[in-house]
């Protein structure tokens, strides 16, 4: 495609690059063609990959084989060397190159769990160390946590190599702040300082530390608190950000970036929002919990476990339940207004629908009242067998089932574009989660002239919290990546 071919003109013998594409856009062929060429050039020998678990395998198994035309020797690390096979692949990675022999390039791939053992960074360390290098690390926003240990190794890794890229579709997960890492693993001081503090300074809008707020928080962290960086919000509690003109300029001699709406021929995306009120009983005791939260967000502060802890049963009291100590609690057994707009929402469907839910209590009753309407679904969650799952999802494809009922274990990785309606029984406030699994039925092979996302929000309750904050995140990030201005 001509995005592909524009991205291999803009990176041509850059060392260090980040490549944006969205799912679908063929970001994967777009590195391996990188990759290739810089091989062919005698500027890399090796390529090593940093991947989720499973990705990881995938451009092992299936994308280099596919798609590469170039001889390579291939190895997927997923834990010490138990087998004779295994033993057999890791040495073919360092097997003597012969004179008159044709060259191979010599591709490691490692999730990121493997980098958290000392076994996975001492085998990355002797491959990028061998070799001249290509590192690159797919999904690049799970090393956006600059503290987290994950993120510091494969940084340490990459130091090592010749040449570094990154991949990601929406590399701003929660906050511009998940951008400093992420450039920090093509290069220190890219983006303008070595400096996390700096550059969180410079790019977020900070509490005073002479403020209530942050004087309540010392008080009760103690003198360290002091130190702490706290990003103010506004009245809607949206954290505030600043300088973001400038930041995208940072970003954009290091950058390609290509959207699905760009270059691909997809129908719409069409979003709607079916309201409705909480019962009389779920007011009140929502209402009892909201005080709860408001009091130890402000003394323990919005992030405390006492106040997610207090977020998360607001949110269950919404769908008719709630849990205490671990006890199910049935709020709305005979009146659930979240399960009527839904069936009113069904009852004007036609053809294969995708119902996403957060708890598996919310499946349960979603399967039941569908298959009381006699409506076919399968169920797709952490409790179903890989197998399973797999099956799940095609006989749904295959048109076996109308509802294919999930959580967020299916919100990566997967094709269900037999769907052209999406269901929100429920949604919380993870912007990585939502968007990418909106992806599930919006890519090629999507059928029809549109899709449907159709999000049920109880009227004054965190459903319209999680919904604001969520837009205000993606209105961020779509300033950042893309340049679309904010308001």
């Amino acid at each position: 495609m001509d995005h592909q071919l524009t991205y291999l003109e803009v990176s041509a013998r850059k060392r260090n690059f980040a490549l944006f594409a969205e799912m679908g856009t063929g970001k994967t062929w777009m590195t391996m063609a990188d990759a290739e060429r810089l091989f062919l050039e005698g500027l890399i020998e090796a390529m090593v990959v940093f991947a989720p678990k499973g990705p990881h395998s995938n451009w092992v198994l299936r994308e280099i084989p596919t798609h590469m035309s170039v001889p390579t020797i291939c190895h997927s690390w997923d834990g010490p060397i138990k087998t004779k096979r295994q033993k057999a692949s890791m040495e073919r990675l360092y097997a003597k190159q012969y004179e008159g022999e044709e060259r191979k390039l010599r591709v490691l791939s490692v999730n990121f769990e493997m980098m958290l053992t000392e076994s996975g960074r001492e085998v990355v360390d002797k491959f990028v160390t061998t070799y001249k290098t290509l590192a690159v690390c797919d999904e690049s926003k799970k090393i956006g946590n600059p503290k987290a240990k994950r993120t510091i190794y494969c940084i340490e890794a990459a130091r090592k190599a010749t040449a570094r890229r990154i991949l990601s579709g929406k590399p701003l997960a929660k906050a511009p702040m998940d951008l400093y890492s992420q450039f920090d693993f093509l290069k220190e001081g890219l983006l303008g300082t070595k400096s996390y503090r700096a550059f969180v300074a410079e790019f977020a809008v900070l509490l005073d530390p002479r403020s209530p707020k942050m004087m309540g928080l010392i008080k009760k962290m103690g003198p360290k608190a002091a130190w702490a960086q706290v990003v103010d919000t506004d009245e809607a509690g949206n954290k505030m950000y600043r300088n973001l003109d400038k930041l995208y300029n940072l970003t954009q001699p290091h950058t390609f970036r290509v959207r699905k709406s760009d270059v691909l021929n997809l129908p719409p995306k069409v979003y709607e929002v079916r309201p409705f009120e909480l019962s009389e009983k779920q007011r009140k005791v929502y209402d009892e919990l909201q005080a709860d939260y408001s009091y130890v967000s402000k003394s323990a502060g919005p992030q405390s476990f006492e106040a997610i802890a207090a977020r998360q049963k607001m949110k269950q009291v919404t769908s008719g339940f709630i849990y205490v100590q671990g006890q199910l609690e049935l709020i709305a057994a005979d009146e659930n207004p979240r399960m009527e707009a839904f069936l009113d929402v069904v009852d004007d469907l036609e053809g294969q629908f995708i119902v996403w839910a957060i708890y598996k209590e919310e499946i349960r009753q979603i399967i039941e009242k569908l298959n009381e309407q006699g409506i076919t679904t399968v169920e797709y969650h952490g409790d179903i067998s890989d197998d399973d799952r797999e099956k799940a999802i095609d006989d749904f494809q295959a048109g076996k089932y109308t509802a294919f009922v999930c959580n967020k274990a299916a919100y990566a990785g997967i094709t269900l574009t037999a769907a052209q309606t999406s269901i929100y029984y429920s949604c919380d406030f993870d912007n990585d989660i939502r968007s990418q699994s909106e992806d599930r039925n919006h890519r090629i092979g999507t059928k029809g002239d549109s899709v449907l996302y159709i999000d049920l929000i109880a009227e004054n309750t965190i459903d319209e919290d999680a919904a604001q904050s969520r837009q205000s995140k993606n209105a961020i990030a779509d300033h950042v990546i893309d340049g679309i201005p904010l308001g």
